[in-house]
């Protein structure tokens, strides 16, 4: 008798310490499962501002591939050309317009592409995933000859926009601000002028800057505390634009 009751009292420390054990187990468990969980989460946030970085590298890569592009292409032109609308236009029917015949959209994008001074990754703007607009502008304080020219960034977040602008404003003679979403175009887009007259371009560098016009060819006021200012970069979602404007 005494030896089934030690028995009996043996296995019910047993089962207790098998409770014991699954508990803990149940525990480390969730523990481990909340450590993953973390971790995930740090992975993808990383992972988000890596790609992140990485189309802003590119975005001021290929800006200034299109800059040097533009002034061998049309150097010895009468002034920058217009263009039409590249809005949602892919990289593919970038690639089959080169090849067409009679091309669907003309302009400085697809020039440059024909003479090989431009492929079509470079002329996209990984942010709005569309070919960058590109467009003429003058040097003066009134529209008059396109001597300069413009590229729009748009489909951009506000820390992006000002990003850009503190990483690329110096380079560039005019920098502006718009509120452009992808699929979108700048109010300075001009259409491409029949040949041999020119465009006109509605983009004029040599104003004073005011408002989201924050560098011209006349004044340079880029400052940290203007680049975060309440008149630049304004758009609370992803459709800011910055235009960088060159001579």
């Amino acid at each position: 008798m005494k030896s089934m009751i030690h028995s009996w009292k043996k296995k019910a420390a047993q089962y207790r310490e098998l409770k014991k054990q699954k508990g803990v187990t149940l525990l480390e468990i969730i523990i481990v499962l909340g450590i993953i969980g973390i971790i995930a989460a740090g992975v993808v946030i990383l992972a988000q501002r890596a790609f992140a970085s990485q189309d802003m590298t590119d975005v001021v890569d290929n800006s200034n591939t299109i800059r040097v592009a533009m002034t061998e292409v049309y150097r010895d032109a009468n002034g920058y050309p217009g263009s039409t609308s590249l809005a949602g236009i892919t990289k593919a029917q970038l690639d089959a317009d080169k090849a067409a015949t009679s091309p669907s959209y003309p302009g400085p994008v697809l020039t440059m592409l024909k003479m090989g001074k431009l492929t079509s990754s470079e002329a996209f703007n990984n942010f709005s995933n569309e070919p960058f607009e590109i467009g003429p502008a003058g040097i003066g304080a009134t529209a008059d000859k396109p001597k300069g020219f413009y590229i729009a960034v748009n489909g951009l977040s506000q820390e992006e926009c000002r990003n850009l602008i503190s990483q690329t404003g110096s380079e560039w003679d005019y920098v502006e601000t718009q509120v452009v979403a992808a699929g979108a175009n700048t109010s300075y887009l001009v259409a491409p002028a029949i040949s041999p007259a020119v465009a006109v371009p509605t983009l004029v560098m040599g104003v004073d800057p005011s408002g989201s016009i924050v560098k011209t060819l006349k004044k340079d006021t880029l400052t940290p505390d203007i680049i975060t200012g309440s008149t630049v970069c304004t758009d609370q979602g992803s459709a800011n634009a910055v235009i960088l404007g060159s001579r």
